[in-house]
């Protein structure tokens, strides 16, 4: 994974490379591992100028977290990447993950009561400090 994100590190910052989309699926990984995660906050603050919109894809905000236990430095710089972001997408969690996700993220009490009756399909956009719930697919007909 270290020479893998260091390979793209290079890529993204070449000059000649363009507007581009970084997509890091399954990002809990990412945030388990100090110096991976040191990386993609640098990489995140250099976004701008290297041309990049960062996607983030993490399923619960506390698998990083059950992961990571003990180990304070790294909390805080996973904690200083969400804080660096200013667009989050959530979508349907139960209300225990819900309780969870607006506590890391400082969602209101009401933005945290629509988690769980998000229907599918839909996401709560939450763009700096305001909020909106979006359909993010083509819903199906019955």
């Amino acid at each position: 994974m270290t020479c893998a994100s260091t390979w793209m590190e290079a890529a993204l910052a070449d000059p000649d490379g363009g507007q581009r989309l970084v997509v890091y699926d399954e990002a809990w990984r990412l945030l388990a591992q100090p110096a991976l995660l040191a990386r993609m906050q640098a990489q995140w603050k250099l976004s701008r100028a290297w041309g990049l919109a960062n996607l983030m894809v993490v399923h619960r905000l506390s698998e990083p977290r059950r992961r990571r236990r003990g180990q304070l430095a790294v909390a805080g710089l996973a904690q200083g990447l969400l804080g660096d972001t200013a667009t989050r997408i959530l979508y349907n969690e139960p209300f225990d993950e819900a309780q969870a996700a607006g506590g890391v993220l400082g969602l209101t009490s009401v933005e945290i009561a629509q988690l769980p009756e998000l229907a599918r399909g839909e996401g709560l956009w939450r763009v700096n400090e305001r909020a909106f719930v979006v359909p993010t697919c083509a819903r199906r007909a019955s």
